[in-house]
């Protein structure tokens, strides 16, 4: 490198481009070579056009201040159009005034490591194979606004640990290589909007631990292999609109515990690879309307322990492939489209919170959709179904509420079916012990039979109003036994002095057909005593056997004979069990009505 201190070095080989820029510089003029635009690759760098030859050397010198005889104004250097060979050294340089270049072409890269700059430095439109900026520090703007920075294989731009006052702009840009901007540091934005970022199978870009002053835009832009924003600290929003991230069986995107102060916009966004979103917090909304995750067989959306302040956008279930894990994380207010699915997306829910949801309020839609994610590796999560719960309950949907929590329930005796099976099968293949397997399986009939009695008696609780469904059912049942027993003779009054009376007596049929045939019906009919007797009504005397809060006076009145055929003999003994079954039944469904049985 040659290190010009005077003009007067300069002049003997000065190119007509050199000379033109010492005129402009001097003159805090633009100075546009060869007419502008940018001019073509040389076939011989060696012997570049005169009229459009800067020298590396010869533009440091001029970006430094020139000299006492030429010296550089406030406004430095702006040139368009140039055509810059060798390596351009501003290393460890404190520069100014501006750098403004337009349209060049450089020969080999810029080195810029802790230069430092109180003005603008910009490179807009131009090629450059590097940026290498380490620590750089640039009082007003950093411009690459369609750049293109080429070096395949290793580091196209670097800006790590740089520090820029106001925004950087790389909109449009393209950097064939890896761009590292991690630590990097801007008072304003950092506008990426339609900028391309290609390392495929390494880092295309690293924004990791960067801090933005305001918004990060990155809308429309594309990045092929891994690009690394976890940690990333936001002033205001990230907006990735219509981006595409492509890391395929790898990391697309990574935003692990980065912290955006407003929205975090992926609407429209191609993720293909995974994206790998833990820990998110974000002061705003999270839109993902339109997005497309494919990651097949692997994790295509983590948003383990992310913390969404307002709206969460979910993506519609048809364009992911792959897992979305939500486990615990939160957001404000839930819109989402959650019914259908490809059977390669799988949803993870355990821990999954939110405050509301929009549409779909009804429980038959979000059961099948909690049914695709309350399972993960083998393992039942009741969390997402109290959680939806809670929600449609706050939002005033009390039966949807319940019903949610009554397939939960329904579920958990399932798993608990399933783990006692487990535990038999154990057992079999570990233990001889035939008591225990008993025992076990003793233990299995009675959970079935419990939960198969709580289900349909008061849906666990949830449905308390079941009972009186079933007490009627019990109470038709019966009312049909007491019906064959009436009419097939096979009942009596209730009471020791009529059965004992010499009208009653007259009805004995112990060596006899009975005559009349249903004495009971007779005696309250044609004599007197029965006439003043409490007459008989089978569906009464259903109603008394089977609820116990229920006393219509016919159990004190008449009763079932088993003397007098074989209906009466099966309705002392049915009386019994419906007896039973009706104070089961009515304790359920007052502790359901009460709560008692209810686990919250």
């Amino acid at each position: 490198m040659q290190r010009y201190t005077s003009w007067a070095e300069i002049e003997p080989s000065a190119t007509p481009a050199e000379k033109k820029l010492r005129d402009a510089v001097t003159a805090a003029a633009f100075c546009h070579l060869g007419g502008g635009g940018l001019p073509d690759t040389p076939d011989d760098w060696t012997a570049p056009n005169p009229a459009r030859h800067i020298r590396a050397d010869v533009l440091r010198f001029f970006l430094r201040g020139g000299c006492a005889d030429c010296p550089a104004t406030e406004l430095g250097v702006m040139l368009d159009g140039a055509l810059v060979t060798g390596t351009l050294s501003l290393t460890d340089c404190n520069l100014s005034g501006n750098m403004l270049l337009h349209n060049c072409r450089f020969q080999n890269g810029i080195n810029a490591t802790r230069c430092r700059t109180t003005k603008n430095f910009r490179l807009a439109s131009c090629r450059v194979p590097f940026l290498e900026a380490g620590g750089l520090k640039v009082d007003g703007q950093l411009s690459c606004i369609g750049a293109e920075f080429q070096n395949k294989g290793g580091t196209a731009l670097n800006l790590q640990n740089a520090e820029i006052g106001q925004t950087l702009f790389l909109r449009s840009a393209k950097i064939l290589g890896a761009a590292h901007l991690n630590g990097l540091k801007t008072g304003d934005q950092l506008d990426c909007d339609g900028a391309e970022f290609q390392n495929k199978g390494g880092t295309a870009l690293n924004l990791q631990n960067a801090k933005i002053g305001q918004a990060l835009f990155l809308d429309s832009a594309k990045t092929l292999g891994a690009a690394h924003l976890n940690g990333l600290r936001t002033g205001g929003q990230l907006s990735c609109i219509g981006a595409e991230f492509q890391n395929k069986d790898g990391m697309a995107l990574n935003l692990q515990n980065a912290e955006i102060d407003q929205d975090l916009f992926l609407r429209s966004a191609k993720i293909l690879g995974a994206a790998d979103l833990n820990g998110l917090r974000t002061g705003g909304q999270l839109s993902c309307i339109g997005a497309e995750f494919q990651n097949e067989g692997g994790m295509a959306l983590n948003l383990q322990n992310a913390e969404i302040g307002h709206d969460f956008f979910f993506p519609s279930q048809d364009k992911v492939q792959g897992v979305i894990n939500l486990t615990t994380a939160s957001c404000g207010d839930l819109v989402d489209q959650p019914a259908g699915g490809p059977d390669g997306c799988t949803l993870i829910l355990n821990g999954f919170s939110y405050r509301s949801i929009h549409r779909f309020t009804d429980a038959r839609t979000r059961l099948d959709w909690l049914a695709r994610g309350d399972h993960w590796k083998g393992e039942f999560f009741p969390q997402p179904y109290k959680q939806l719960a809670k929600v449609l309950h706050d939002m005033g949907h009390e039966a949807d509420a319940r019903e949610v929590l009554y397939v939960m329930e329904k579920k958990l005796g399932q798993e608990r079916r399933k783990s006692l099976r487990q535990e038999i099968a154990n057992l079999r293949s570990e233990t001889p012990s035939l008591g225990q397997r008993i025992a076990r399986y003793f233990l299995l009939t009675a959970e079935y039979a419990s939960d198969w009695l709580q289900r349909v008696t008061v849906g666990y609780g949830r449905k308390p109003f079941r009972s009186i469904g079933v007490l009627a059912g019990l109470i038709i049942t019966f009312w049909l036994f007491t019906l064959a027993a009436w009419h097939s003779g096979g009942f009596a009054p209730n009471s020791s002095i009529v059965l004992t009376s010499p009208q009653w007596a007259a009805y004995d049929t112990r060596d006899k057909t009975p005559n009349p045939a249903n004495p009971a019906d007779h005696w309250s009919n044609k004599t007197i005593p029965g006439r003043d007797w409490e007459s008989f009504n089978a569906f009464a005397y259903a109603a008394d056997v089977v609820v116990p809060i229920i006393d219509f006076g016919q159990t004190e009145a008449w009763a079932p004979s088993t003397t007098r055929g074989p209906a009466g003999v099966v309705l002392w003994w049915m009386r019994w069990v419906f007896t039973i079954l009706g104070w089961i039944v009515t304790a359920l469904g007052a502790a359901a009505l009460t709560g008692i049985i209810r686990r919250e």
